[in-house]
């Protein structure tokens, strides 16, 4: 048992952030979560500051390259997109509930619809073995760098093109 234990109880000195029953060597499997993220207003400086906050919440995470698209579905200066894979997630809302908060922490207007520029977009693409959002396999600024991070075939090409950057998360 690690350091971070009472022998006798099996409770972990993390109470409340630890999920696992210490007194047993069964372990729960890692469920791992897969987010792509995005932003046209002032990209550079919203992607890294999320990239290190995500590696702050969760240590045991990656990300692909950084890829420049055309803004899909609206008017707007390109965007700058990435995904980020963690490994080791907590329950699906809560995830979801906390890259809300950062969207939101960082100036995210979410009136009259979605369909705008943003500053910052964080979207739960794939759950363990769930994809949740289809758009993976519809956008190339969403395939592109899953791929980097998930192994997965591409999908038909289709309209759209992505450009790998510079920036580095």
């Amino acid at each position: 048992m690690g350091a971070l234990e009472d022998v006798e109880t099996g409770r972990c000195a993390r109470i409340g952030e630890c999920r696992r029953d210490h007194r047993t060597r069964h372990f729960e499997p890692v469920t791992t979560a897969l987010i792509g993220m995005g932003s046209n207003i002032d990209p550079e400086k919203y992607l890294t500051d999320a990239a290190c906050e995500m590696r702050i919440r969760f240590p045991a995470c990656s990300f692909s390259a950084v890829y420049r698209s055309k803004a899909v579905g609206m008017d707007g200066d390109d965007f700058l997109n990435a995904c980020c894979l963690i490994e080791d997630v907590p329950l699906k809302a809560e995830l979801v509930r906390w890259f809300k908060d950062l969207e939101d922490r960082y100036g995210r207007d979410r009136s009259e619809g979605s369909w705008k520029p943003r500053t910052l977009d964080l979207d739960l693409i794939i759950y363990g073995d769930d994809v949740l959002d289809d758009d993976l396999f519809r956008y190339p600024h969403i395939y592109v760098p899953a791929s980097e991070l998930v192994d997965m075939d591409f999908p038909a090409p289709e309209k759209g093109v992505v450009l790998k950057t510079e920036l580095r998360l």
